[in-house]
């Protein structure tokens, strides 16, 4: 990889932080128009680092990401989530990465997969008095929670619960995301000044986990977690809560985008409808039909491609860090946006359209340092093979059953939170095949 600098933007104001605020998308990408890989801004009195492109990607991501730590607005003293995996750093990471990392191994996967089809065409019975207009968001968070609850815990909810939970974790991750905007942060414990909101479902998503794990001890899972941290119950329940949060939050979101991508493009989804057919006829997919599918394959990854759930990531050097031929004070961000740069014309031709043939013949992907819908380096999302094989079965068993449209003059717009989501959620109809 080449030397290059990076280019000095003029010191930020009131204006650049407030437009961040208002379009964090808007901003970021502005500021990857550069050809220089790295572009370093202050917005009040913080030092930025917008990494964009492969070699900057590399960079942060892999070259560097064993020095640096999580970023802006993922706090260790979250009392639900911050010793878990997404936010834990140094030993306690290790362990939990440790603990996790068997339960999403390939030789359970034909085991996941047989679950999930199941429970994906029990689900889908619910649309068949259709065509009826649903909002696909909401259901598709309700379906990936009850997909991780059975998986990874071997329990089975009932789903005016799973809905509830699901609403819950919505409740909370708005809040860690207006937290990690302002410049006051309240200590969580100050339950009197926080929002209701937060603290019931905060208190409700804590002893929901705590039942789970207590109903479900043999879960394998629960054990590796109970067995690498021992001694630690407190990273135990948020380890478990962190998985079950993170991997059904992101996934139903990812659903959403691409039921509404194939409800705005009917000739995409007749080509997927007919590969379908073609390979599955009547049968419910397999594990081992996804090598064969690869149109549904490709869909998936151009959805991930266009609206990554994970819009950014953001790490901080504790230690000076040269990158580049730049050297860093202590404390500095660096952001890499998974939507900035898969939205890149340099990277991806007419990066805003919708075009799964992109994908094929392409073979693997998971080197790319122009796609980022997982992240890169020693903290790519461990769970990442489980929820594409989830997405593809997913989104397969639907469609050999449902077509999806869009109701008319419905705009889908991204709106950056924790995650990507609908900004106006993703109101489909689905009707029978």
């Amino acid at each position: 990889m080449g030397h290059s600098s990076t280019n000095q933007l003029p010191r930020t104001n009131i204006t650049r932080l407030l437009a961040f605020h208002r379009d964090p998308l808007g901003l970021l990408s502005n500021l990857a128009q550069s050809d220089l890989p790295l572009t370093h801004f202050r917005m009040g009195p913080w030092p930025f680092v917008l990494a964009a492109g492969e070699e900057a990607v590399y960079q942060i991501l892999v070259r560097h990401g064993k020095e640096l730590e999580k970023g802006p607005g993922m706090d260790q003293k979250n009392p639900l989530i911050g010793r878990g995996p997404l936010i834990a750093e140094g030993t306690l990471w290790r362990q939990e990465r440790r603990a996790v990392q068997p339960v999403f191994d390939h030789q359970y996967f034909e085991h996941y997969a047989h679950q999930i089809v199941q429970i994906v065409t029990d689900y889908a019975k619910i649309f068949s008095d259709g065509p009826k207009q649903v909002m696909m968001d909401n259901e598709m968070l309700v379906l990936t929670l009850k997909i991780v609850v059975s998986t990874l815990l071997d329990g089975e909810q009932d789903l005016e619960l799973l809905r509830q939970i699901s609403t819950d974790v919505q409740a909370v991750m708005t809040y860690f995301f207006r937290r990690s905007r302002s410049a006051i942060r309240i200590p969580y414990n100050w339950r009197y000044l926080g929002p209701r909101s937060y603290h019931r479902a905060a208190q409700e998503l804590t002893r929901w986990i705590k039942q789970l794990l207590m109903e479900h001890p043999k879960s394998l899972m629960v054990r590796r977690l109970q067995d690498d941290l021992a001694t630690d119950d407190d990273a135990v329940i948020q380890s478990a809560l962190t998985v079950v949060m993170a991997g059904h939050e992101t996934t139903g979101h990812a659903l959403a985008w691409t039921f509404g991508l194939l409800a705005q493009n009917p000739g995409v989804q007749k080509t997927l409808q007919d590969e379908l057919e073609t390979v599955l006829g009547k049968r419910v997919p397999t594990v081992h039909d996804l090598d064969a599918l690869p149109f549904l394959q490709s869909v998936i990854r151009e959805a991930l491609r266009l609206y990554p759930p994970v819009w950014l990531i953001s790490r901080k050097n504790p230690q000076p860090l040269t990158v580049l031929g730049h050297t860093y004070r202590p404390g500095t961000f660096f952001l890499v946006s998974p939507y900035v740069t898969h939205h890149l014309p340099g990277l991806y031709p007419e990066p805003d359209s919708f075009n799964p043939a992109r994908w094929l013949n392409q073979g693997r992907i998971d080197h790319l340092m122009s796609y980022l819908p997982f992240g890169h380096g020693p903290r790519r999302c461990v769970g990442r093979d489980l929820a594409l094989m989830e997405m593809a079965l997913v989104v397969a068993v639907m469609v050999q059953r449902y077509s999806v449209s869009m109701p008319k003059d419905f705009i889908m717009r991204p709106l950056p939170k924790l995650s990507l989501v609908p900004a106006h959620g993703m109101p489909l109809v689905i009707s029978p095949r």
